[in-house]
């Protein structure tokens, strides 16, 4: 069922045409048995006035053998539904008093009292014979079938027709008032659309009808455990990550302390200093996902220069660039984008982070900030080993690496890096995507920042 609105207006149109045509086909019924009694009513009218009529040799007489003196021809007539009733005058004997044009010269059914069907002149027709006692005559009078139901159709058509014809009309209503009543499940799916990410509070609907009451309910329900399952998630990570940074850092020292005593460190200890290092690293990320979490960062945008951004981190990251003697190279201008500081700084930090940890020593890193006529770009390019394309989606995955833990850059990670660039992008309703670096052939992320997202971040240039 791809529209509620479209299947009740069908399903009520079905069911009207249902009810119309059956009580129209009831009504042709009872109408036709009607229009019979009417007609073989109008029969007896006739006869009646038929038995007014003096018997031959009077003034008003017919005389059956000059009657083409006494009538009009039938070319002449206008035969109207009255005047295709024939009838007939007959004495006792049998003898023909008069007729009307359209009857035969011979008795047009046996001389019995009632109605009957007979067959004459190439038609149908409805027969009523009555005998006069006084004046010892028998009346025919006869009506054709064809006239009958035609002049009962056309009543009862006259009727169905406007019936039939409003049925396109009562469509259009139904459309509009299953529309209208149907305004609030749109009331309440642009209250929940139009909401921010952040925003898990109840629903308030006026005037809910008691119908909507249920699914209104529901969904404060829904928004209530999400919100209590997002606080317990977050609080989780911010505890355990805050809990672990004590015990951390306190293995560091420690190691620090134990490859300082010792004249030869052994690989054993080298390689427990760069796990601890690596939980370490581990926990920040933690950090920095509960810190860039919507419901924080929703209302702390604010306009700044993300080229001084950028050269800012740069300033504060470049000892590990220079301790794996990469070259380093800064391209752009200012550039206004409105956006969060600390999210923004952790965005760059991560990309300037990944693309010294798997660029090689002696490689090049390409970083450039440009300013577009609608859109902010920031490009990071190395000549590291790159990603395939068919991981590219993959590797936005938390904890996802490739290559798992044995990357072939030998370079250790959380895989958490990607996963929070793609994070905070997502909060700035920018776009990012990678490629293959044209110019140093390993890794090309490219971030837009559009004038026209999710947050209306406005976007500026100079």
């Amino acid at each position: 069922m791809a529209s509620i609105r479209l299947f009740l207006t069908l399903t009520l149109i079905a069911i009207i045409v249902l009810v119309t045509f059956l009580s129209s086909l009831r009504g042709y019924q009872e109408s036709m048995i009607e229009a019979e009694r009417l007609f073989d009513l109008q029969l007896l009218e006739h006869v009646k006035l038929l038995s007014l009529i003096k018997p031959a040799g009077d003034s008003v007489g017919l005389s059956a053998t000059n009657d083409e003196l006494l009538l009009p021809q039938q070319s002449d007539l206008d035969l109207s539904a009255e005047m295709l009733i024939a009838h007939q005058v007959f004495a006792d004997d049998g003898e023909l008093l008069s007729r009307s044009v359209i009857a035969p010269l011979s008795a047009m059914g046996p001389f019995e009292i009632g109605y009957r069907d007979v067959n004459f002149n190439g038609y149908r027709w409805r027969l009523l014979v009555i005998r006069d006692p006084d004046a010892q005559r028998w009346l025919m009078a006869a009506q054709r079938y064809d006239v009958r139901y035609e002049l009962a159709e056309s009543v009862i058509l006259q009727s169905v027709t406007p019936t039939v014809l409003g049925i396109p009309i009562a469509a259009i209503l139904i459309w509009f008032i299953v529309g209208y009543g149907l305004r609030p499940i749109s009331q309440l799916a642009r209250e929940v659309r139009s909401r921010e990410a952040s925003d898990l509070s109840r629903v308030q609907l006026d005037g809910v009808p008691r119908e909507l009451t249920p699914l209104t309910q529901s969904t404060n329900d829904l928004l209530r455990r999400l919100q209590s399952s997002f606080s317990r998630e977050k609080r989780f990570a911010a505890d355990a990550a805050h809990e672990l940074r004590t015990p951390i850092s306190t293995l560091k020292v420690q190691i620090h302390n134990l490859l300082a005593e010792l004249e030869r460190p052994s690989a054993t200890a080298e390689e427990l200093r760069q796990g601890v290092d690596a939980m370490g690293h581990l926990v920040e990320q933690i950090l920095v996902l509960n810190r860039t979490a919507p419901d924080q960062y929703m209302v702390q945008f604010v306009p700044l220069d993300l080229y001084e951004l950028v050269r800012e981190v740069v300033s504060v990251e470049f000892e590990q660039v220079l301790q794996r003697e990469q070259v380093f190279e800064l391209e752009g201008g200012s550039a206004i984008v409105s956006g969060d500081v600390t999210a923004l700084r952790s965005l760059v930090q991560n990309l300037l982070a990944n693309a010294s940890k798997y660029t090689p020593v002696g490689g090049s890193i390409h970083m450039r900030v440009s300013a577009l006529d609608d859109k902010v770009q920031l490009r990071v390019e190395d000549s590291g080993p790159g990603i395939p394309q068919e991981f590219h989606d993959r590797v936005f995955d938390r904890f996802y690496r490739l290559d798992g833990d044995r990357h072939a850059s030998g370079a250790s990670g959380s895989g958490l890096g990607l996963a929070i660039v793609k994070h905070i992008v997502e909060m700035h309703g920018a776009s990012i995507a990678l490629s293959a670096s044209e110019k140093l052939g390993g890794l090309c992320v490219t971030i837009s920042f559009g004038s026209d997202h999710k947050n209306n971040n406005r976007i500026a240039s100079s």
